[in-house]
């Protein structure tokens, strides 16, 4: 395994305090977004696969402090930091067309993985703003697994797209003396 570096590790806890912000402003505001990938991502952009895993893991660890039920969704923020790491390999946050093309594949990815979590965990409501689209939909007479792949779906796509514009900003104002310095910079 690769040492990592110090600016590495530094930017290890800013990636968790920025996710942990961004997770308790949609929590509090019960947005039908989550934004508590933002940190996740960029480190795992910047610096690899690994401190995303670990500024995904840890975050989710401290926001479930306050919401526990989101503890089980640990895996997918795990996943979004390997994820980060491979795309940025691929170039995928170099230009904004690619960035929201990552967007999109985040989207699926967390889709993907959020669903059979909120289902079979919680019935389909998690306690957060993307639970009025389930509680909409199922008043419709729609059943709880469709209610809630429409719900994911379209607040993971909302979400993730929301979220890879601001990656892609935040690493596009980085001076290029930083960048460099970055592992994957």
């Amino acid at each position: 395994m690769k040492k990592l570096d110090k600016l590495t590790i530094f930017l290890i806890p800013i990636g968790i305090a920025v996710n942990f912000v961004g997770g308790q402003l949609a929590v509090l505001l019960k947005l039908p977004l989550f934004l508590d990938a933002i940190g996740t991502i960029i480190v795992g952009a910047l610096c690899g696969g690994l401190p995303g895993v670990i500024v995904g893991l840890g975050s989710n660890l401290i926001n479930a402090i306050s919401l526990p039920t989101l503890l089980p969704y640990a895996i997918i923020n795990i996943t979004f930091g390997i994820l980060a790491g491979y795309l940025s390999r691929k170039g995928m946050f170099k230009t904004l067309p690619k960035a929201l093309l990552s967007g999109v594949i985040y989207g699926i990815v967390g889709c993907s993985m959020a669903v059979p979590i909120t289902v079979m965990l919680y019935g389909g409501f998690v306690g957060t703003g993307a639970s009025v689209i389930v509680t909409t939909l199922m008043a419709a007479g729609w059943s709880v697994v469709p209610a809630t792949f429409v719900s994911e779906l379209s607040t993971e796509l909302m979400d993730k797209l929301t979220t890879l514009v601001i990656c892609f900003l935040i690493i596009k104002s980085m001076p290029l003396r930083l960048l460099v310095k970055l592992p994957q910079g």
